[in-house]
């Protein structure tokens, strides 16, 4: 549109900085936005993994305001195991989504936003020096969904493989809301076991749930060291085991506070924490980013009471979505709601970028198909392995 402007701007992290204010304003006027999707997310994983990070990030403006806009990493890397020259979308933690928010003055009309999406194609066919845009985490019916139609009109080459999907709870909402909770976990088995471990757990004590929102470094660290004591200390999985993890997990708590979306929950018993979520509410939503429990406790399914309380205290207050996260055989004893997604990539037209889309979509798809068959024609060999990316994520 003729009232549409697009510049991309590269630099450091300090782009998340000069456009954090109008970036926030701008995200107020995006519908079903994502706290992830938030500059201080963003900047926050790359400052804890990626401090160096050469940054990209397009621009769409209309009559000036900020309508669109798309974040981008520009790193040398490895792509099917070849050297390549990325852009890459920011994915601030494992089990999110990547997309172009876009809010446009007339949203009932959606030329106004599909032509804020095509100037940001536009701005990465002419940027050079890439051979391929990697979305790493891309729901169905996302707006980025639309960069690789656009790409491929263009004669680029594209590809994409499916990912773990993503469990969400619709909250039941209203008088019948208490009412209609009572039906879960859904299996009535489970139920019954869930009601019974209530009824254990509260003969030895007090049980309650806190939520905390203001002054949550004191849960935030409860957190981290219940989850240091148990298997994940163990394996050294543990946010505090990892210096980049805990930097980022404490800075994002962190603002959140500040913008009022920290949402930790805790389960007590006589004040002691036997589970915990580092969560946050956001537009009417429920993301729970950790989860963990007291193992000492295990026989008292704390993960399940847990989710039921905070299942009753979302209800309670009008959220109307617990997102999840990664699909795991638990948590769809809750729901069977589930939200596809898949990696995407998109390459150069040049002839590297063409060899790296034929390597990784055409050469090692049939080699994984000759090694089953080979495996096959050969009694009491192991089963092939699964590929990188089709193996379940933590």
């Amino acid at each position: 549109m003729a009232d549409m402007t697009v510049e991309t701007l590269t630099g450091g992290l300090e782009l998340f900085v000069q456009l954090g204010d109008e970036w926030r304003e701008f995200l107020d006027r995006v519908q079903n936005d994502s706290p992830y999707w938030r500059p201080e997310w963003i900047l926050a994983s790359l400052r804890a993994y990626s401090p160096q990070a050469k940054v990209a990030i397009v621009t769409v403006r209309q009559r000036g305001a900020l309508c669109a806009l798309l974040p981008l990493v520009e790193e040398r890397g490895k792509f099917a195991g070849l050297p390549a020259r990325k852009l890459r979308t920011p994915l601030t933690t494992v089990g999110v989504g990547v997309d172009i928010p876009c809010a446009v003055s007339d949203p009932e009309q959606s030329g106004p936003e599909d032509a804020a999406i095509a100037l940001i194609w536009n701005a990465l066919k002419a940027k050079k020096g890439w051979d391929v845009l990697e979305l790493p985490s891309v729901f169905e019916g996302a707006a980025i969904e639309r960069l690789s139609a656009l790409a491929e009109k263009d004669a680029h080459r594209t590809g994409s493989w499916t990912i773990p999907l993503i469990a969400f709870f619709a909250i039941p909402q209203g008088p019948t809301a208490k009412k209609d909770l009572e039906k879960y976990p859904r299996h009535p088995k489970l139920r019954s076991k869930v009601r019974q471990r209530e009824t254990k757990l509260a003969a030895l004590g007090s049980v309650r749930l806190l939520r905390t929102e203001k002054n949550g470094a004191r849960d935030l660290q409860r957190f981290y060291d219940m989850e240091a004591a148990g298997w994940k200390g163990k394996e050294k999985s543990a946010i505090i085991s990892d210096p980049r993890s805990h930097q980022f997990f404490d800075e994002v708590t962190r603002e959140a506070e500040k913008s009022g979306h920290l949402c930790l929950y805790t389960l007590e018993l006589d004040g002691q924490a036997i589970a915990s979520h580092i969560g946050f509410t956001y537009r009417g939503r429920y993301w729970a980013a950790k989860s963990t429990y007291d193992e000492n406790y295990r026989d008292y399914a704390p993960g399940h009471l847990i989710v039921k309380a905070i299942l009753q205290d979302c209800a309670e207050r009008g959220v109307s979505e617990y997102v999840m996260g990664i699909r795991e055989d638990w948590k769809m004893e809750w729901t069977q709601d589930v939200r596809k997604r898949n990696y995407q990539c998109i390459f150069n037209r040049r002839l590297w970028p063409r060899a790296l889309h034929a390597v990784r979509f055409s050469l090692r798809p049939r080699l994984s198909k000759l090694k089953a068959l080979v495996q096959a024609a050969s009694p009491g060999k192991s089963a092939p392995e699964k590929s990188a990316d089709t193996v379940k994520m933590k």
